[in-house]
């Protein structure tokens, strides 16, 4: 008779041990739901963040180097970012309790291949990862008008630095400080001035201290502006390139008045070699 009442107490401990069984599944699987939901927002974050970090980089460059402006969408892209960015992991753990998975009678739903229940986003976390992906979109839409300007303030200087270049190697660079200058200002424009793991603020001040040493050299920027400096002829500046590519010009080609400018010139004077 006791082996019979007892029957029902055994049942009763092993319904309980089976309840407790389930919801412990269920806890763990409400956990793994968060922490997945938690991952995947954060890493469209840190994906959002590295968008912002390029997009400052270039804006600063562009404003503080190059004296560009921005495109007038740029502050309504930073700020729907930083709204996005509101959301923390906090924020994120009280959505994914408060919807269906915080049920505690939760179908587990599909195993996966382990036989461990199958871990998804859930619906207000996939909206809410929709809207920073949204939001990333344009911010990169914009640091890439931003590009795009850069680029064609690169391809000016370069242009510049490039003639002035062409100069200094015609007068033999006689001028060692400009000579540095435009080194490295060419290292700016050709390799820094798109890399956006530097220091914005570092770059801004590099190059404004080459453009200040630049205009204190307004007569070797280019041929025009040393052939306007020392109000040079149209001839004797040819004769000079010519010169300057290595070849050679009989005394029939070059007149005595091209030859007293020359001279009236240091910098040619030094440069030029005539001999018989």
């Amino acid at each position: 008779m006791s082996d019979t009442q007892s029957l029902p107490t055994a049942v009763d401990a092993l319904k309980d041990k089976a309840k407790k069984h389930k919801q412990a599944q269920n806890t763990q699987f409400h956990v793994s739901v968060a922490r997945h939901n938690i991952r995947e927002v954060n890493s469209e974050l840190d994906a959002l963040a590295e968008s912002l970090s390029d997009l400052r980089y270039y804006k600063t460059v562009l404003e503080d180097a190059f004296d560009g402006s921005a495109p007038a969408m740029t502050g309504s892209a930073v700020q729907a970012a930083e709204k996005a960015v509101e959301t923390t992991q906090d924020d994120l753990l009280e959505n994914v309790q408060s919807g269906d998975v915080g049920d505690e009678e939760t179908d587990l739903g599909a195993d996966d291949s382990t036989g461990n229940p199958e871990v998804e986003v859930t619906p207000e976390i996939e909206k809410h990862i929709e809207q920073i992906q949204s939001v990333k979109r344009q911010i990169d839409n914009v640091t890439e008008q931003i590009e795009s300007r850069l680029e064609s303030k690169r391809e000016e200087w370069s242009t510049k630095v490039s003639a002035a270049e062409e100069l200094q190697k015609i007068l033999g660079s006689q001028n060692k400080d400009f000579s540095r200058t435009l080194n490295h200002m060419h290292t700016l424009l050709t390799r820094e001035l798109m890399d956006s793991s530097e220091s914005e603020s570092n770059f801004a001040s590099q190059w404004n201290n080459a453009v200040s040493n630049w205009e204190e050299h307004q007569s070797l920027q280019s041929f025009e502006d040393f052939q306007e400096r020392h109000d040079l002829s149209d001839s004797t500046v040819e004769d000079v390139k010519t010169l300057s590519q290595s070849r050679e010009l009989t005394l029939a080609d070059v007149s005595l008045e091209t030859v007293r400018e020359m001279k009236r010139v240091g910098e040619l004077e030094s440069a030029v070699e005539l001999s018989l």
